[in-house]
């Protein structure tokens, strides 16, 4: 690397550094942590490398190729290829075959392998290895055998020989074979594209990067071209001809002794393991052959695209003439330059205060959006892992507080934001200052920072430890991670220099503008245990967005924009729920001449058996959940609304008429809405008015129950009672849904039901007291507490259990992960109508009126308003409370919040008062 050219690079100084806690951060937002930091990842993302030195100590950074796994975003259609796909699938070539093993190694008259011949500072396979280096390949395997041990050893010494996965194909020294017939000795070691490269040619890094990125589509090949005329002449004997089909990218013919053709093959090759079996069938025809011979074999068959080289360079030593014009022309300038870049703290002309000796400096090596390559720190393989870490920089929208009189002129200007607006709520800098009534005019400024950056950047932070404070910032934690950078994002002040006007009239401003770097890496989190990674779904989240608020007082806050989108496995699991727990009905009316509180009881049980195992898996997957004071009021809360939900309905149904009870037990929906609204929260449109439309339909729908059961039973006769405890039942049934959200993200599902059961199966024993209802512990099918063991229960049992409480419970509050408890609410008046009609199915009810077909259209038309209105949200979240300004996480002359502007929140009611212009 001694010979390397060694570039000074700007290093920016930030204004102000706040460290944003992502633990925190997790918390405010109820969005676990990967996720949080996947979803700020977005579209106009910028990859990060930083690392932690010494204070003073120097870092040289190089630019290495992005694949695209470092850039998902990059679409760009090559040249007769399929664009890369993108979101995230890598599916660019990354390995190479390098083949430095053929009876012409040598030019004529030298006893030198041309692989080792000097152009410039460096070796011809250096040059090589540094081009696929850059342009991303991360395996060589390099096919050797004359003058094998000189290359090898070559290539170890090499300070690239680190930097790349190399292996090494020793065919030995005598190998008669030629070129195509040593590329046989690797047929093992490829069981995926890779490309071909001969040890005569350097090609520059842009056609590497495009040659790997090219799609097949099951081509066996895909051969680089040149068809500049230039080229085309004064050909030596070894060069390949190929005739060119450019309506569809394909070639023609390919072959040395072609005597028409349009471009010359430039010797490199993507292909398959497909290309081995037409080298072995040639193998055994004949001594000696040529690759395009074996192309040529299999082209009829599974077609061979070209690219082109579109003016990249890449260059050629096969004869002594082409050696000779490289050096003369010094060709080797024309390849894409691999300079190190040399970050240094900045010097300050006063400091603003002593430094504390030993102090740290992270540099932050930021690449620029549009380049193809990254800044990756030269030495990184060797330092410690804690003080190298990966990440993504972002940049961060400003709103700022502007006079409502300056705004007001302009009609239109400004307009009342909702609750929905993304906009933080009120806060005590903004109600000490205006009244209630007065809106709260922002003005957004967008970031522009990250796009008017042409070139990659290196930022520089120093960090100061507080006296009388250890900080080892190579400590590492659980997950091998520093303890300074692990759990923190920073949100990173710099100043902006515009000009406007030219000429001897310019003017300069420097603004103020916010970028949000962020550490993501796969050490930084712990990977999740087998059981936690089957049984978690995907995440809604599909964009994060960190936006500062600046007040005209001089305070700023933070908040997390979280835009949110169902995924189809939510309606598909929403839907599993509502017709495996709308079916248990039937399966219950099976279970005939059985008290309904027995078969509950049946059903807690049995229910047990299963959920116990998985809870226990759970615990050791995962470990105790957090017994905090607040989970256990939940807890207790959401077990005993469960019970009352369930008992109330059992109870009211022998003691009110069958219509009263199933429209005062299924209103908990309504209690919802009703409840949101008097305590002020938003309740929109959609979720009002289809709650409002499916109580109707319910309400129509239990009008035919008594016409229903008109076979001479006794008709039980409307009661105040019985109306009275259906409607707790109601309220018992919205706290359920309400507390089971709250805890589904603080312990594990199995674990909250085996909670909730056992609670209910001690809870019914009071009930058979009360009612006085006969039970006996036995096996007895009418009587017996072990009843469901017997086989003429056991059937219908084992559904009940395993698919209408395994499925259907369950999978209500598993899908309250992208719904609010509204929904579920809401699709739970679909419940009966369904029951209906599978009791019909099976042969236990009979079919409904009229009146419960035109209330199950209102019910469903209202559950799918309600279901419309909670697809896709965006929320906006106070994040201040996770952002500080620590000694540890500040330039030097910040050291307190005080300092920074920073004033964390307190609690007050949020205030919708606010307007954008």
């Amino acid at each position: 690397m001694e010979g390397r050219e060694r570039l000074q690079i700007d290093t920016e100084v930030p204004s102000n550094v706040y460290a944003l806690d992502l633990h925190k951060l997790s918390a405010l937002a109820h969005i676990p942590e990967s996720e949080l930091v996947r979803g700020m990842q977005s579209e106009d993302a910028v990859d990060m490398q930083g690392v932690v030195v010494n204070r003073g100590q120097e870092v040289p950074f190089e630019a290495v190729g992005k694949t695209p796994e470092d850039d998902d975003d990059a679409d760009s259609p090559y040249h007769h290829g399929s664009p890369s796909p993108v979101g995230g699938t890598d599916t660019s070539v990354k390995q190479v075959l390098l083949t430095a093993a053929s009876s012409t190694m040598c030019l004529d008259g030298s006893d030198t392998p041309k692989c080792l011949i000097m152009l410039g500072e460096y070796t011809l396979i250096e040059h090589i290895l540094a081009q696929l280096f850059v342009a991303g390949m991360e395996r060589v395997v390099i096919i050797i055998s004359y003058f094998g041990h000189e290359i090898m050893e070559h290539v170890k010494e090499s300070f690239l020989y680190s930097k790349l996965q190399i292996e090494f194909l020793n065919l030995g020294e005598e190998t008669p074979y030629g070129h195509a017939r040593t590329l046989l000795s690797a047929r093992e070691m490829f069981t995926k594209p890779f490309l071909i490269h001969t040890a005569d040619h350097i090609f520059d890094r842009a056609i590497i990067s495009r040659m790997a990125h090219f799609e097949l589509d099951g081509c066996v090949a895909c051969v680089l071209v040149d068809a500049d005329k230039e080229k085309l002449k004064g050909l030596p004997s070894t060069a390949g001809k190929v005739l060119l089909d450019s309506t569809n990218g394909a070639i023609r013919k390919i072959g040395r002794g072609l005597k028409q053709f349009d471009a010359i093959d430039a010797g490199l090759f993507l292909t398959t393991g497909r290309l081995f079996a037409a080298l072995e069938m040639l193998a055994y025809e004949k001594p000696k052959f040529s690759l395009a011979e074996a192309l040529n074999v299999l082209r009829p068959s599974y077609g061979l695209k070209y690219l082109e080289t579109d003016g990249d360079a890449w260059l050629s030593v096969e004869t002594q003439a082409q050696l000779d014009a490289i050096l003369a022309n010094d060709s080797i300038a024309s390849l894409s330059p691999w300079p190190v870049f040399v970050a240094k703290e900045p010097e300050e002309k006063t400091p603003s205060r002593p430094t504390t000796p030993g102090g740290k400096n992270v540099f932050l090596a930021v690449s620029a959006a549009d380049d193809d390559s990254m800044l990756r720190a030269v030495d990184a393989h060797v330092r410690q892992s804690q003080d190298v870490f990966e990440g993504f920089v972002v940049g961060v929208n400003q709103l700022q507080e502007v006079d409502d009189v300056a705004t007001s002129a302009p009609t239109g200007a400004a307009v009342q934001a909702r609750e929905t607006t993304p906009l933080l709520g009120g806060s005590p800098s903004r109600h000490d200052r205006q009244g209630p009534h007065v809106p709260l005019v922002i003005r957004r400024k967008r970031s522009s920072f990250l796009e008017q950056a042409e070139d990659s950047f290196v930022l520089s932070i120093p960090f100061e430890q507080p006296p009388n404070v250890t900080v080892d910032i190579g400590a590492s934690h659980e997950h091998g991670v520093s303890s300074v950078m692990e759990r923190n994002a920073y949100l990173i002040e710099l100043p902006q220099v515009t000009t406007t006007g030219g000429g001897s009239g310019a003017v300069q401003e420097t603004s103020q503008q916010f970028v949000l770097a962020v550490p993501d890496s796969d050490t930084l989190y712990k990977r999740p245990g087998l059981l936690r990674r089957l049984s978690s779904l995907p995440t809604d989240v599909k964009d994060i967005a960190v936006e500062t608020v600046e007040l005209r007082n001089g305070t700023m806050e933070l908040q997390l924009l979280v835009k949110r989108q169902v995924p189809f496995i939510g309606y598909v699991l929403l839907l599993a729920a509502l017709f495996t727990i709308s079916s248990m009905g039937a399966a219950l009316d099976l279970q005939r001449n059985v008290d309904p509180f027995m078969k509950l009881f049946w059903r807690t049980t049995a229910s047990l058996i299963v959920f116990i195992p998985l809870a226990g898996a759970a615990l050791y997957d995962q470990g105790l959940p957090q017994f905090s004071t607040r989970n256990m009021i939940l807890f207790l809360t959401c077990s005993l609304s469960y019970a009352v939900f369930l008992m109330t309905f059992l109870w009211a149904l022998s003691h009110t008429s069958i219509d009263h009870a199933y429209i005062f037990n299924n209103c908990h929906s309504l209690l919802m809405v009703v409840g949101r609204l008097l305590l002020g929260r938003y309740v929109s449109q959609f979720e009002g008015l289809g709650t409002a439309i499916g109580v109707i339909g319910g309400a129509l729908t239990t009008l035919d129950h008594p016409q229903a059961s008109s076979s001479g039973a006794e008709v039980v006769q409307v009661s105040l009672a019985g109306d009275l405890v259906a409607l707790v039942g109601a309220v018992g049934g919205a706290l359920y849904l309400i507390t089971a959200k709250k805890l589904r993200t603080e312990m594990d599902i199995s674990i909250l039901f085996v909670g909730m059961f056992t609670l209910l199966a001690l809870l019914i024993f009071p009930v058979f007291s009360l009612l006085e209802i006969p039970f006996e512990a036995s096996r007895d099918p009418d009587l017996g507490l072990f009843g469901w063991l017997d086989p003429s229960r056991a059937a219908s049992e084992a559904y009940i259990v395993l698919v209408c409480t395994l499925i259907g419970t369950l999978g209500y509050i598993a899908v309250m992960k992208y719904f609010a408890p509204i929904v579920v609410s809401v699709v739970m008046l679909v419940e009966p109508v369904l029951a209906a009609f599978m009791g019909v199915a099976v042969g236990v009810d009979v079919f409904p009126g009229l009146l419960t077909i035109v209330g199950s259209l209102l019910i469903i038309a209202g559950t799918a308003l309600v279901i419309v209105s909670n697809s896709s949200k965006t929320q906006t979240i106070d994040a201040t409370a996770a952002m500080s300004s620590t000694s540890t996480a500040l330039p030097r002359g910040l050291s307190s919040a005080t300092a920074a502007g920073l004033k964390l929140p307190q609690t007050t009611t949020p205030s919708t008062n606010l307007r954008y212009v």
